[in-house]
């Protein structure tokens, strides 16, 4: 083996870990490059939680694009959207308030006629 300077060591390793960090960008554009916002952050959302729950130190390249390609895909996306606005809506009322959440505690025993009386 012959001998070789820290400094080309060093050199060599900043090159191998910047490839790495350009491969890891390419491998999640797609889900990066959504047009449509909602869709965006759902899909960055569920990015994000694939590849943080868990032990995933050692995930390979590959199967981070799989995962990112999972996130971005369209018809996936759009039927989440449509489960989340339906979950919403199903109480029924103003959406993404909850009844008697706040508020007089004889309002959310539902004793509205005991207002302004003294007994």
């Amino acid at each position: 083996m012959a001998f070789e300077y820290p400094s080309t060591i060093t050199a060599r390793k900043k090159k191998k870990e910047k490839e790495r960090e350009k491969n890891y960008r390419e491998a999640i554009d797609p889900v990066f490059n959504k047009k449509e916002e909602a869709k965006k952050e759902l899909s960055i959302d569920q990015l994000e939680d694939a590849l943080t729950r868990g032990d995933k130190s050692n995930l390979s390249l590959k199967s981070i694009k799989k995962i990112a390609d999972a996130a971005a895909d369209d018809k996936q996306l759009t039927k989440s959207l449509e489960k989340i606005s339906r979950n919403m809506l199903k109480g029924g009322g103003r959406a993404m308030y909850k009844s008697g959440s706040k508020g007089c505690k004889l309002a959310m025993k539902g004793k509205g006629r005991a207002y302004g009386k003294n007994s």
